[in-house]
């Protein structure tokens, strides 16, 4: 005979992982912080169409790009570094231009981004 709670922990863990919430980054307006190793905080910038950048210790680096892959998203820098976030668990995982292994960085901080209107004035002189 079946052990009907063994089947019940398998049920209700099955449930919990397929119901666990997911964490896609906002392409168009999303600021994180990161703490990396060997970098320190290293600050995200997700922008409108589909423009990114990431700042570290006086570093400024432009994306190349992004796009989903199997749960991931993934973020090319144009200095070959690569950005790596898991959706499922919102882990983020850096490969170091040069560099073959993956560092794992902890989120400090996730903000959408603030965007102003800059007024525009038209001179009336000719």
């Amino acid at each position: 005979m079946t052990d009907l709670p063994e089947i019940m922990k398998y049920a209700l863990l099955l449930l919990a992982f397929l119901s666990a919430p997911g964490w896609a980054l906002n392409f168009t307006s999303t600021y994180l912080r990161l703490n990396c190793p060997s970098r320190g905080i290293v600050e995200i910038t997700l922008h409108v169409y589909g423009h990114v950048s990431e700042l570290w210790n006086g570093h400024f680096e432009v994306g190349a790009g992004h796009r989903s892959h199997n749960g991931m998203e993934l973020v090319k820098f144009i200095n070959g570094d690569l950005l790596i976030h898991q959706s499922s668990s919102d882990e983020f995982l850096f490969r170091y231009v040069g560099e073959k292994n993956l560092r794992h960085c902890q989120k400090l901080s996730e903000n959408p981004v603030n965007v102003r209107s800059i007024p525009y004035y038209r001179s009336t002189s000719v």
